[in-house]
């Protein structure tokens, strides 16, 4: 391989890092940030948390039209600029509502990115090949959201709140060398746009089951540290040495990806994914303790790491060419929308259940999906 299609290949590959750094890197100056505006610091500092997770929404959906009209490559270049640009604002501004703005945009930015180097890689690389690099970035996109935590972390502790937005700034390195390397020759999505919407209407299903999991997804994320606490573990640093274990979970899943898919099918790797989230989530649901509670993050973080590539694998295989750009764009909103809902679905079962009950529903109803497509009969068509 030359140079110029690794310096391509490292850029396409680190879509899934910029998108997980968008929302870890900030995390461990949260506190700091909250002191630097005073009396509304916290409501400043859960928004400046909460603004990209919108932009990631709404970024899907821009994605699909943006697509059409710019194409997949110039896509990935404005994503990879705005990235730079709002991505270290915090480092020059200093007014709340110009930083919301530019943290809004910035997950704007990064959606651009995941999905033009998502559909890259698909329209790129042949199924076995694709299978096995999209697997591999996500587990980079774990690995980075790992990293993006322990840096931000460490800058904080040198330069106050304002250091650690000095990390978006890779969004410019990684756009010089996607400028530097081969530009990729992918044939244009066709202009029919009739029959591109009935292909992306045929899909709906598969999004409203995305959203839907999307809300599994989130639970070692969103829900852990209140489990974590019902059992007498509130100290930040060994909730965090808990939560670090299912990206690291998901990181193999992600690097294992590829190996999985060449010898179970379609379904059975779907099968497989409901019945390690049944165990991880059920684990946690009956942790009493660190050690199984940690056990339960892992297993977790597993199923998602083989989740995730799995439904984008699917989706470019059962998506029509001519809208597969524009399909794996509205994935990144579904799975997004997802995210976003699991506090407002989940809060009121744990009123209701108790933290640990919540996740032991979540559990059953992924043990329920793991019997649906286990009974479900097998179509007659040769493995997916």
């Amino acid at each position: 391989m030359m140079l110029r299609d690794r310096l391509l290949l490292f850029a396409l590959m680190s879509g899934s890092a910029t998108t997980a750094l968008t929302l870890v890197v900030l995390i461990p100056v949260l506190p700091l940030l909250a002191a630097h505006f005073g009396d509304g610091g916290p409501a400043l500092s859960q928004a400046v948390m909460t603004a990209p997770a919108l932009g990631l929404i709404a970024g899907g959906f821009l994605s699909a039209a943006a697509i059409r009209l710019v194409g997949t490559w110039r896509l990935l270049i404005m994503g990879l600029a705005l990235y730079g640009l709002t991505g270290s604002a915090g480092l020059w501004s200093d007014g709340a509502t110009l930083m919301l703005g530019a943290r809004f945009l910035l997950g704007i930015a990064a959606s651009f990115i995941g999905i033009a180097s998502t559909a890259l890689i698909a329209a790129l690389y042949p199924p076995e090949p694709r299978a096995r690099l999209i697997g591999i970035k996500g587990a980079l996109g774990s690995i980075g959201g790992i990293a993006g935590i322990l840096i931000g972390g460490e800058l904080g502790m040198l330069g106050g709140w304002r250091l650690p937005f000095a990390i978006y700034l890779i969004g410019w390195l990684l756009l010089a060398m996607a400028l530097a390397g081969r530009r990729p020759v992918v044939v244009p999505p066709a202009t029919a746009a009739r029959a591109a919407g009935q292909g992306l209407m045929a899909l709906w299903p598969f999004y409203v089951a995305i959203v839907g999991f999307g809300i599994v997804l989130m639970m070692t994320n969103t829900q852990l540290s209140f489990l974590l606490g019902e059992i007498g573990i509130s100290a930040p640093s060994r909730v965090a040495r808990v939560a670090v274990l299912a990206p690291v979970g998901a990181a193999i899943g992600g690097f294992s990806y590829g190996a999985v898919r060449r010898r179970l099918s379609s379904r059975s790797c779907f099968a497989l994914v409901f019945g390690l989230w049944t165990v991880g989530l059920a684990t946690l649901g009956f942790s009493q303790g660190v050690a199984i509670a940690s056990l339960g993050c892992v297993i977790a973080g597993l199923a998602a790491g083989l989740f995730l590539p799995h439904m984008i694998t699917t989706l470019t295989s059962v998506a029509a060419p001519e809208v597969r750009d524009r399909a794996i764009a509205m994935f990144y909103s579904a799975i997004f929308l997802g995210d976003f809902l699991n506090p407002l679905v989940i809060e009121p079962i744990s009123e209701v259940l108790g933290r640990h009950g919540a996740f032991r529903a979540v559990a059953t109803v992924t043990a329920v999906s793991m019997l649906a497509v286990l009974i479900r009969r097998r179509p007659a068509q040769a493995k997916a």
